[in-house]
């Protein structure tokens, strides 16, 4: 066999990429990895950003299983005015917020919630009431406790 010969068996070579490309698979991976990093810091910005959320409902929820258990009604009472108040110093000013009892209170927790169109749903008016004395009385007044923990998360889930 001679060279020509040879040479006419080989395929034509491939004409050289141009400097500098790549090709679109790795260009696919780099945004896909891209994207999967900027989700995960998202992902974990809310995370943190909900802990305490989190951690507030967990406390809730065992409050309200204590009640239901025991039917403590000034413990629970003293407990629920407790975590709002523990979030109330964390998310305003210490002195502004630790010195509020009574209808100030009251006053301040329905500022803080926010606009409602409810007044069930308010804590001046609305199931909250009870929180203004009733964690003080041998035997508070009748109140619905389901009501009040649906209130008080709302109230968490606007504050956190």
């Amino acid at each position: 066999m001679n060279f020509d010969a040879l040479q006419q068996q080989l395929a034509p070579l491939l004409p050289p990429l141009p400097e500098n490309t790549w090709p679109l698979w790795v260009w696919l991976a780099a945004g896909g990895a891209s994207l999967v990093f900027v989700l995960l810091l998202f992902f974990l910005r809310w995370f943190r950003l909900t802990a305490t959320r989190r951690y507030a409902y967990q406390e809730l929820q065992a409050i309200y299983q204590r009640y239901l258990t025991n039917q403590d009604a000034p413990r629970y009472l003293y407990e629920i005015n407790l975590l709002l108040r523990r979030i109330a110093v964390r998310n305003f000013q210490r002195d502004h917020v630790a010195s509020l009892t009574g209808e100030e209170w009251l006053t301040f927790l329905d500022w803080s919630k926010g606009p409602c169109k409810d007044p069930q749903a308010s804590f001046k008016e609305g199931s909250g009431r009870i929180l203004a004395w009733g964690a003080y009385h041998a035997q508070p007044q009748e109140f619905d406790a389901e009501q009040l923990r649906l209130l008080v998360r709302t109230w968490i889930r606007r504050q956190t």
